[in-house]
C-alpha cells in the first residue's frame, strides 16, 4: 500500500499526503475480443430494444435475450464472457374515461454472451414505481454494485450483490445516487450523488458530487465537489469525471484517486444554444485506453456529437470522426487497438456500429443497426 505522495505526482503539481491510500490495481490481462454485444431494434414494426451479439467482423448477429431491454448500455464482466443489463416490460391500457394508462416493470440480469445462464439479480414491480440506475462489476467479477430507485423514486439505494451466494447488501449513502464504479483494485467504490436542495444548478453539474467508500460501505466520504460520472484509470491512480465549464457546459476533468490535483482537460462548447435553462453541450463520456495514456471522449464542439482522443493530461486533443448526424458511445477494445462507437450517418439510418483504429483511420461499418457496442470474448 502506497500513499499518494509515494505513488504519483500528477502533472507535477503539489503532492498532498492526508492519509489517503492508493492501492495498486489488480493485474489486467488484455484479451483479444471475439464478439461485440450491443442493443438494437430488430423486431419488425416495434420500437423495442433487443440485446444482441455478433462476431467482431459484424457477421452472425443473434438476439441473446428473449425480452425487451431498456435503452441503457450493458456492462461486460471483466472476464469478458458475461453481460449485466436492464430489461423492461411495458403494459398499456384504456381507462373507463377513455384516457390511457401505462406501467413498467424493470429487472436487472446477468447473461452469458452466448445467451445461456440468464440470472435475475433484482426486480422492480409496477407497484414500486422505480428503476435501476448505473451498475458495474468488481475487477474479479465476484461482486456487482448497482443503484435502485423504488417506492415512487423516494427510496434510493446503492446495493452490493455477491454473485456466488446471491446476497444483497445495501450500502449506506445519502442523496440521489448515480454512476457507481469499482476501483481497479476492487477495494473501493466511487459514485456520484446529487444534492436535491441545490435547485439553482439542477441543469448543470454543480449539484453533483463524487463520493468514495470501501466496498463494505465503510469510510464513505466526499471525494470531489461538483463532479459526476467518475471513471477510474486502469492503473487506479486517477479518476476522470464530468464537471461544469463555461456557461455550465459539460467538460472532462481529472484528479488523483485521492481527489487532489483537480484539473480541467477540455474547454470547447457547442456553438448551438438550446432554449430554456439548459447548458450548451461540451465534452463527455471519457473512456481510458488500457495503458492509461489516452482518453477517448465525445465532443460537441462542432455542434454534432463526434469522437475525439487526447493524452491523459489533456494535450493533443484530436477529432477522429466527422459526423453527418452524430457519433457517440465510444468503447476502447480490451486489446487497446480499436474504438467501437455508435453512429448515425444518414437520415434513414437510426443507428449503426463503426470500428476504427485509435488514430481514427480504417473506419468500417460493422453493423447497420445498433447502439452501445461492447467488445466481448
Amino acid at each position: 500500500m502506497l500513499s499518494q505522495c509515494e505513488k504519483i505526482d500528477l502533472f507535477d503539481d503539489k503532492c498532498y499526503d492526508d492519509g489517503c491510500i492508493i492501492y495498486p490495481a489488480l493485474p489486467v490481462v488484455p484479451f483479444d475480443y471475439s464478439s461485440i454485444a450491443f442493443i438494437a431494434r430488430i423486431t419488425p414494426n416495434s420500437a423495442d430494444w433487443s440485446l444482441c451479439v455478433m462476431d467482431k467482423s459484424g457477421n452472425n448477429m443473434q438476439k441473446i435475450f428473449d425480452g425487451t431491454v431498456a435503452c441503457q448500455k450493458p456492462v461486460r464482466s471483466n472476464c469478458g464472457t458475461q453481460l449485466l443489463f436492464r430489461s423492461v416490460v411495458f403494459e398499456y391500457w384504456t381507462n373507463p374515461d377513455n384516457s390511457f394508462g401505462s406501467s413498467s416493470e424493470f429487472s436487472l440480469h446477468i447473461v452469458n454472451t452466448d445467451g445461456t445462464g440468464l440470472t435475475l439479480i433484482d426486480h422492480i414491480g409496477t407497484h414500486e414505481i422505480g428503476n435501476f440506475g448505473g451498475f458495474d462489476w468488481s475487477p474479479d467479477d465476484k461482486y456487482i454494485v448497482y443503484v435502485k430507485h423504488s417506492e415512487g423514486y423516494t427510496k434510493r439505494e446503492l446495493i452490493l450483490y455477491n454473485v456466488s451466494n446471491k446476497t444483497h447488501t445495501v450500502l449506506r449513502t445519502e442523496g440521489n445516487i448515480c454512476t457507481p464504479q469499482f476501483s481497479p483494485n476492487g477495494k473501493q467504490i466511487a459514485y456520484c450523488a446529487t444534492v436535491d436542495s441545490d435547485t439553482m444548478f439542477m441543469n448543470t453539474h454543480r449539484n453533483h458530487h463524487i463520493y468514495i467508500m470501501d466496498i463494505d460501505g465503510k469510510n464513505n466520504r466526499l471525494l470531489i465537489r461538483e463532479g459526476s460520472s467518475p471513471r477510474w484509470s486502469p492503473q487506479g491512480d486517477r479518476i476522470a469525471y464530468i464537471s461544469s465549464g463555461e456557461l455550465g457546459s459539460s467538460q472532462i476533468f481529472v484528479a488523483s484517486a485521492c481527489g487532489h490535483n483537480q484539473r480541467q482537460l477540455t474547454t470547447t462548447i457547442s456553438p448551438q444554444r438550446w432554449p430554456g435553462p439548459y447548458a450548451p453541450g461540451g465534452n463527455s463520456d471519457p473512456q481510458w485506453t488500457p495503458d492509461g495514456k489516452k482518453i477517448v471522449y465525445v465532443s460537441q464542439e462542432n455542434e454534432r456529437s463526434e469522437i475525439f482522443i487526447m493524452n491523459a493530461d489533456g494535450s493533443n486533443q484530436t477529432r477522429l470522426t466527422t459526423a453527418e448526424f452524430h457519433d457517440n458511445t465510444p468503447e476502447v477494445t480490451p486489446d487497446g487497438k480499436y474504438i467501437l462507437f455508435s453512429s448515425r450517418r444518414s437520415d434513414t439510418m437510426e443507428g449503426g456500429i463503426i470500428k476504427m483504429t485509435l488514430d481514427g483511420k480504417n473506419q468500417r461499418v460493422i453493423s447497420n443497426t445498433g447502439i452501445y457496442p461492447i467488445a466481448c470474448r
